[in-house]
């Protein structure tokens, strides 16, 4: 008698163990293609050296020659490579920028007058944010600006000069910065005023006085919240406070931009927590994943509790997302509750709708899709970068028992029967690649666990021997050589025995 374990694409790492019944609870670097189970591609270096700090920011373009660039912005510095080796481009007095997010303390953080001078605060502390930057092109040239700064920078890959050039009629003290589809650059938050907004003269980001000769002009939004991001977006542009999201629409002449609220308490939780498609844009907020496409809303997930409840609070300001465009996934990066700096991740299949999520399994500070170069490339925590999707190896190390799979609970009988299973036939479809199987069993809800196996899947037959009992299964595939295989519906080949 056969009893197939058919198990739906994705996992369920909220709630209890026992609200995964019938789902996968963990899958550390797996995803799932076609509906079927399989290891997420590995990772090889793309640059020879390490950066200094941890990227904050990535992006690849190419000049109008064709050329591909690819800049790496930290804390403190800001890089450009064609892979192989780093030329630091960082403008001469840059502000100081922090690697870590930190809480600060003492003078400053609390009111006036407030304790004892010359004393540390024993209130009132405030959370200071890693420092990233907002990067982008416009055309060929690289635009670019740091958080801690606010100034806009240039680079031009024709002229090459040994630094970015400071953009010196540019508005200053913004937070962030993004080109429009219009060709005009938007400065967020600019000087003393946080609600302002200001671009510039078309096709000119040399060009920001605001007259009837030119297209510059500037906005205040009207917003409790502070700007942190912004993203252009087919017939609109979205910009994103830490607590609500507006529209910034192009209106033509002589208003040029028009701005509307479109939701409240949807914040970004940090500036690079967001990505976007063509069709739509998705971000984290402070306790849920949100989207827009043509309106906003919450975006329901299987792994939101899992992934604010592990998260470092103090280091939010270091998560970031990307496109994995491939695969149709949307990844957030962020640093666990055991860790300063990013090591796990969660990701949002789009096309089929399913979640995935690796607690400790996979740290990425900055991401840039697969777009000048054939594989994606992220900036690894350990300050590498590395193109994904390319190969099975971590950069040439095995992965091994890192990749894995395991289920909640499955009742593969109703009633208090005990299953007897004799043999695996497994739906599997091996490349390079090969796994085992190991099933827990229980007798009774409440009751210890039993081991069984692991058992190596043949692939001559798809026959494997085995000797399992029990009434409650949980199943985990693991890999046990690198390279390609693909899990799809096991069948159980068993027979009922007696009461628990």
């Amino acid at each position: 008698m056969l009893f197939p374990v058919a198990l739906p694409p994705g996992i369920m790492a909220n709630g209890s163990e026992y609200e995964s019944k019938g789902r996968w609870r963990e899958a550390p670097q797996m995803r799932w293609y076609n509906g079927k189970l399989r290891p997420i591609g590995g990772w090889q270096r793309f640059t020879q050296q390490p950066l200094s700090e941890p990227a904050r920011a990535l992006l690849t373009w190419r000049s109008n020659a064709g050329n591909p660039f690819a800049v790496a912005a930290t804390a403190n510095h800001i890089y450009t490579t064609n892979g192989g080796v780093f030329t630091d481009l960082t403008p001469a007095g840059l502000a100081q920028g922090y690697v870590d997010a930190y809480i600060g303390v003492g003078y400053g953080t609390g009111a006036y007058n407030d304790e004892a001078y010359g004393t540390a605060r024993t209130g009132n502390t405030t959370v200071v944010a890693a420092t990233t930057w907002s990067i982008d092109n416009f055309g060929e040239d690289l635009l670019a600006l740091q958080a801690e700064d606010g100034r806009l920078f240039s680079w031009s890959p024709t002229t090459q000069t040994p630094t970015m050039t400071l953009v010196t009629n540019a508005p200053t003290g913004a937070n962030a910065m993004f080109v429009t589809p219009e060709r005009m650059v938007v400065m967020l938050g600019v000087g003393a005023n946080q609600r302002e907004i200001q671009w510039c003269n078309q096709n000119d980001y040399t060009n920001w006085t605001v007259d009837e000769t030119t297209t510059a002009g500037d906005l205040q939004l009207h917003s409790n919240g502070i700007p942190m991001a912004g993203v252009r977006m087919p017939g609109v542009n979205l910009i994103f406070t830490d607590t609500d999201v507006h529209s910034l629409s192009y209106v033509g002449y002589p208003y040029i931009y028009g701005t509307q609220l479109l939701s409240s308490n949807c914040g970004l939780i940090a500036p690079k927590a967001i990505a976007s498609t063509t069709n739509f844009a998705v971000w984290m907020g402070n306790q849920n994943f949100f989207i827009y496409n043509g309106v906003t809303q919450p975006m329901p997930s299987d792994v939101s509790e899992a992934v604010f409840s592990n998260l470092n609070v103090v280091q939010k300001s270091k998560i970031c997302a990307g496109i994995n465009s491939t695969f149709s996934e949307v990844w957030w990066f962020f640093p666990s509750t055991n860790s300063t700096e990013n090591d796990s991740y969660c990701y949002w299949n789009y096309k089929d709708n399913h979640w995935g999520f690796g607690l400790g399994a996979l740290g990425r500070t900055a991401w840039s899709d697969r777009e000048v170069w054939p594989y994606p490339i992220g900036a690894g925590s350990d300050m590498q970068l590395y193109e994904h999707e390319n190969g099975w190896t971590a950069a040439g190390a095995p992965r091994l028992n890192a990749v894995y799979a395991k289920t909640g609970p499955i009742d593969v009988l109703q009633g208090d029967q005990v299953l007897t299973i004799n043999q695996i036939l497994q739906d599997t479809s091996n490349g390079t690649g090969a796994y085992d199987l190991t099933f827990f069993t229980k007798q009774t809800p409440r009751g210890p666990f039993y081991t069984w196996g692991p058992y190596e899947i043949r692939t001559e037959d798809g026959y494997t021997d085995c000797r399992i009992t029990g009434r409650e299964i949980q199943m985990q595939v693991t890999c046990t050589q690198d390279g390609l295989f693909q899990v799809g519906t096991v069948r159980l080949d068993g027979k009922p025995g007696g009461k628990r």
